[in-house]
């Protein structure tokens, strides 16, 4: 989930502006994605200054047309989005399995229940924590009805913040890119209410089944001991 987002680190708690109602939605695989390209290559492209290259992968690519795009919209407008996949997906288990050592998962946990968050945007003058909080929400709920059980998404370091306030943790150390760039790999345990709850996450009021959020927690921290979850 890499991409240029400045002052996203520092969500400000101003609200929509506008008469215009936030809505939510699900793009399913298979249905129009209607305005969320616009979004992608305005955040990742236009707000840098940097030329689009024709049929970039950052805007789209293979696994758009199988993953559930949640965005965030006022109006027809797409202003922010995240899309999920699971790792039952072959495709995804060879684009993203060795970045999340999703082998270590698979011993344990059907690829069903681990899902990769990508292609995160927030659109430059929506970056406000009633955005980012309704965009993280709906990924969560989405998590939830399809019984998965951990997201993992990978990150530059100054999007920390912003992910550790919903319950993302370190699980494994920074990968380094070619380019010496650093990425981190960061993994939410769903249900989990203990570290929920201690973070004073949005999330925590959604718990469904605590009992369960917790032995998933248990399992990471036993195999990822450098780093999962401790509390």
């Amino acid at each position: 989930m890499t991409g240029p987002f400045p002052g996203l680190g520092g969500l400000t708690r101003v609200e929509q502006s506008g008469s215009q109602p936030l809505r939510v939605r699900r793009i399913q695989p298979g249905e129009p994605q209607g305005d969320v390209q616009r979004l992608r290559r305005e955040v990742y492209f236009q707000e840098q200054g940097q030329p689009e290259k024709q049929r970039s992968r950052r805007i789209s690519d293979g696994l758009d047309a199988s993953g559930t795009i949640m965005v965030v919209e006022v109006g027809r407008q797409a202003v922010a989005s995240l899309r999920v996949h699971d790792f039952g997906c072959p495709a995804v288990q060879v684009e993203y399995g060795s970045l999340f050592e999703i082998d270590r998962f698979a011993r344990a946990w059907p690829l069903e229940r681990v899902a990769v968050c990508t292609r995160f945007a927030v659109q430059a003058d929506q970056r406000i924590k009633s955005v980012v909080d309704s965009l993280v929400e709906a990924t969560y709920r989405h998590a939830q009805d399809h019984g998965i059980q951990f997201g993992l998404i990978a990150c530059e370091p100054y999007l920390y913040s912003v992910f550790e306030q919903y319950g993302f943790h370190e699980y494994l150390p920074p990968v380094i890119l070619p380019s010496g760039e650093a990425l981190l790999r960061m993994a939410l345990v769903v249900d989990d209410a203990v570290v929920l709850e201690e973070c004073a996450s949005p999330l925590a009021s959604l718990v469904r089944h605590p009992i369960a959020g917790n032995a998933a927690r248990g399992w990471l921290m036993r195999t990822f001991p450098d780093r999962a979850l401790a509390v």
